[in-house]
């Protein structure tokens, strides 16, 4: 061989060692990891981008809600306060005017003179209420009626709540006594009295000191019909009197209540007075819810 031919071999040989380092199949296969590493540094990188950026989009969306919130906060709580000042203005306003027309209501009361008998306005019940009843004609019906009640006499009772209460007060003693009113002011006579000596006297000295009364009234003493005991007295009735003057008759009763007495008394009138017997017609009635032993009570035993 020649020694031409021998250069030419070695520096082929030379040649090939000296060729890149990338045609090594192992260099490559680096290559190639690092390139992947490189790529996915890259995407590791990008995601960690992308979750900052919708971390600070919902940061920035957040504030933004929260201050709409903030400037909508001072209106909304403002109209509130503005309606409360208003439902107090209002609601001060009613009162003011349920004020001023109570007060208007009781003067006309008190200048047409209705009341200056002494009524125990204090003593009833303003609430008025419905009870059911028999009529005349064994019919059930409904009655608006109160209760009074009396702390000096110590009973309560019902009545009609168109009708009037008022205090009798005398040299003799004192009453109480219920006036009919269909609609056309009190109506004399009475329709019930309940009435007590002030002096402490024997049972037999307060009859006598009461017909002496009557007397004086100009009414005359008659045999009595026992019209009150027929009708029912809630207590201990002692006997019964009735008194005449005119039309109008006077049924009454003494009542023993331990070691006191109260004289009941209601009216009836003749049959010379059709009038009044019209208006009276009910006085049964309206005695009936007075005296019901449902309804008058005793306060003490």
């Amino acid at each position: 061989m020649s020694k031409d031919f021998e250069k030419s071999l070695e520096r082929l040989n030379n040649q090939y060692d000296e060729m890149p380092t990338q045609s090594s199949s192992i260099k490559i296969m680096a290559n190639i990891k690092k390139q992947k590493k490189r790529n996915w540094t890259w995407s590791k990188s990008y995601q960690r981008l992308q979750v900052a950026v919708l971390i600070a989009l919902m940061i920035g969306i957040g504030y933004v809600l929260g201050v709409s919130q903030l400037m909508n906060q001072p209106d909304t709580a403002m109209e509130e306060t503005a309606s409360d000042q208003v439902g107090t203005m209002e609601g001060a306003s009613f009162q003011a005017k349920q004020a001023e027309s109570f007060d208007e209501e009781a003067g006309a009361v008190h200048e047409s003179g209705e009341y200056d008998m002494g009524i125990f306005a204090a003593e009833e019940i303003d609430d008025s209420f419905l009870i059911t009843i028999t009529d005349e004609e064994g019919q059930e019906v409904e009655k608006q009626v109160k209760v009074f009640e009396d702390e000096q006499f110590s009973f309560s009772t019902y009545y009609d709540a168109n009708f009037h209460v008022e205090e009798g007060v005398s040299g003799e003693g004192r009453s109480i006594q219920i006036y009919a009113d269909y609609g056309e002011g009190p109506i004399e006579p009475l329709l019930f009295e309940m009435f007590q000596f002030e002096s402490a006297m024997s049972y037999d000295n307060q009859v006598e000191a009461y017909r002496m009364m009557m007397n004086e009234s100009g009414y005359t003493e008659l045999e009595s019909n026992d019209y009150l005991i027929e009708i029912g007295i809630p207590g201990q009735v002692v006997e019964e009197f009735l008194f005449q003057k005119d039309d109008v008759n006077v049924h009454v009763v003494p009542v023993e209540r331990g070691e006191e007495y109260f004289f009941f008394k209601t009216s009836t009138v003749t049959n010379n007075n059709s009038e009044k017997i019209e208006y009276m017609e009910g006085y049964v009635r309206e005695l009936n819810v007075i005296l019901n032993q449902d309804h008058f009570m005793w306060i003490y035993n």
